[in-house]
């Protein structure tokens, strides 16, 4: 892993950062994952992973969702964040644990590494799995059964600089599926436009992710 180290006082976001370093933007969007969700059942394969490999991909893709601190607080930039995810504990669904997997563009190897990780998860009966972890990780959850609009954590500003992506449960009408996604982002480094990217680019990423295969 690798932080490069950005050239602060030339930075085009140092005024936002040192104006908004506390604040936090919470967004709900509503994705169009039908052509995702018709290759997946096509293929046998599972919808999680596959999600959360977009997710991930999003961010690896785009350097204004890879800004971190380094151990002397200067900012820069991961060369790849590996997705942090939540899964199920296999004797309680009330509780679950917490897993690591490297991330990699090759969806296929991507997949078998996560089906992997999550089964070691859902088994290892308690919160965190890895005995450690990276620093360069990005968070994503999902609340499969619910259908929801809005999403908010409570308590402290966020402190980092990386999104946090929430799914929520899919809603099918015909041939059309829908999916509640929720991030939350540092509006030290990502504004309106960065946000909507990131919708538009999970989105598109998902209904693409057979295409090359």
């Amino acid at each position: 892993m690798s932080l490069v180290r950005i050239n602060y006082d030339q930075w085009e976001r140092k005024e936002f950062l040192e104006y908004f370093q506390n604040t936090t933007i919470y967004m709900t969007a509503l994705i169009d994952i039908s052509t995702l969700y018709k290759e997946i059942k096509q293929r046998g394969l599972r919808l999680y992973p596959a999600l959360v490999y977009c997710a991930a991909k999003v961010i690896n893709q785009h350097p204004e969702f890879r800004y971190a601190y380094d151990d002397q607080q200067n900012v820069g930039i991961w060369d790849t964040l590996h997705p942090y995810y939540t899964v199920p504990r296999k004797n309680n669904h009330m509780l679950f644990s917490m897993k690591c997997t490297q991330f990699t563009f090759d969806f296929p190897a991507f997949y078998a590494d996560f089906v992997r990780d999550y089964a070691l998860a859902e088994r290892c009966g308690r919160l965190l799995c890895d005995e450690s972890l990276p620093k360069n990780i990005c968070g994503i959850s999902i609340v499969p059964g619910l259908q929801y609009s809005s999403f908010s954590f409570g308590g402290s500003p966020k402190m980092d600089f990386t999104p946090f992506t929430l799914f929520g449960k899919f809603e099918q009408q015909g041939e059309s599926v829908r999916l509640p996604v929720s991030g939350e982002f540092s509006h030290a480094v990502n504004d309106g436009a960065h946000i909507s990217l990131f919708f538009q680019e999970l989105e598109k990423t998902a209904n693409q992710l057979f295409s090359n295969l």
